[in-house]
């Protein structure tokens, strides 16, 4: 396996710049996830990585290689696609070899190499049947086999498991987390879906408009969110964001909102004194509260260095089995807390909720960049 260098890498056609300046560097045995809407450029860089895409500036970099020029069969990558692109009159044990036969790798070899990527991944079972005796999770089984058996320095998967049913991604996304802790090798993985993102990687790129926002750790995307944008595109339900001005308070800071309870609008001062943030230069300025709904609970629950408690008027509850989203007003607009799944049965009325304000995220409105 290999590191992987991306270096203010750029992309247009024509006057479109569709990638403008990225850069990665991705660590030997790394995974990767390039995350984010359609038509960010995610599919874009990684078929400059695959060499699908010419790389208008900057440089990509494999091990000490500059590949910018190289032909993508001599790459040294195998790539895993949305479709499987199956050989429909080959076998399972053909599609697999298939690529080793073309290399000219001897038949013991490539027999052996087949036997061996089937039982990795569970399918040495059906070696003999053709690709349309098979289930969608079979036939990625297959396309991932193909890429596995090759041994590359560098793993590439575009959306690989959007075309499967809830169940099968959620196996899948198990297999292939369990390969890459065998393997170790060095991933990178397309995905707009923020579980996948979450579940697989070491680090997560997100992009949007040809640019990484933000390049972290899965803990620190969620927790320590850069911008509203990414705060928003990860976590579902996705971050609570509330407007209000700091004020200056006995213990330190505080923003003021209007919760609606018992059937009336309340003025409540959330509390910002234990916030890292310096915020002595944003008194009297408007300020966005970020809150992931799981730190606003039923009263009693929360465990937070920082847990205010107060009564809140619920609109509409939602059960989800493990736990219950209740819809709260909060300035008016919607707010989602995360309770216990025993409150799935309340359908309307006024309850205490605990908000663990060590949990708040702070951004500046203008710019939507996170403070601190």
């Amino acid at each position: 396996m290999a590191s992987l260098t991306i270096k203010n890498a750029v992309k247009r056609y024509g006057s479109v710049e569709v990638l403008k300046g990225v850069d990665i560097d991705l660590q030997d045995g790394e995974f990767l996830v390039l995350l984010g809407a359609s038509g960010c450029g995610k599919s874009t860089l990684l078929n400059m990585i695959a060499g699908l895409e010419t790389v208008t500036e900057g440089e990509i970099m494999i091990g000490d290689r500059l590949i910018n020029d190289v032909h993508p069969k001599d790459r040294d990558i195998a790539m895993v696609f949305q479709s499987y692109a199956l050989y429909p009159n080959m076998t399972v044990g053909r599609n697999i070899s298939f690529g080793l036969e073309m290399r000219g790798v001897p038949k013991v070899e490539r027999e052996a190499a087949v036997l061996e990527v089937a039982k990795m991944l569970q399918m040495d079972h059906l070696l003999d049947r053709k690709p349309a005796q098979l289930s969608g999770g079979q036939r990625q089984r297959v396309a991932m086999g193909r890429a596995l058996v090759r041994r590359p320095e560098v793993f590439l998967f575009d959306e690989p498991l959007s075309n499967l049913d809830a169940k099968l991604r959620l196996e899948m996304r198990t297999e292939i987390k369990r390969l890459h802790k065998r393997l170790n090798a060095t991933m990178v993985y397309v995905t707009h879906d923020q579980i996948e993102a979450l579940t697989l990687a070491d680090r997560i790129a997100i992009l949007k408009d040809g640019e990484v926002q933000q390049l972290a750790s899965p803990a620190e995307i969620y927790d320590q969110p850069v911008n509203m944008f990414v705060a928003g595109l990860v976590g579902s339900p996705p971050m609570n964001f509330i407007s209000s001005t700091v004020t200056r308070t006995d213990t330190g800071y505080g923003a003021e909102i209007s919760v609606r309870a018992n059937d009336g609008d309340q003025p409540v001062l959330l509390d910002l004194s234990d916030h890292p943030t310096d915020l002595s230069t944003h008194v009297g300025r408007k300020i966005v509260v970020g809150l992931r709904p799981e730190a606003i609970t039923q009263s009693g629950h929360s465990t937070g260095s920082t847990t205010q408690s107060f009564a809140c008027d619920i609109d509409v509850t939602e059960a989800t089995g493990a736990d219950t989203l209740c819809v709260l007003n909060w300035n008016g607009k919607e707010v989602m807390a995360r309770v216990s799944s025993g409150y799935a049965q309340i359908i309307e009325g006024t309850m205490d909720f605990a908000v663990d304000m060590s949990r708040a995220s702070l951004f500046d409105p203008e710019t939507e960049m996170r403070l601190g």
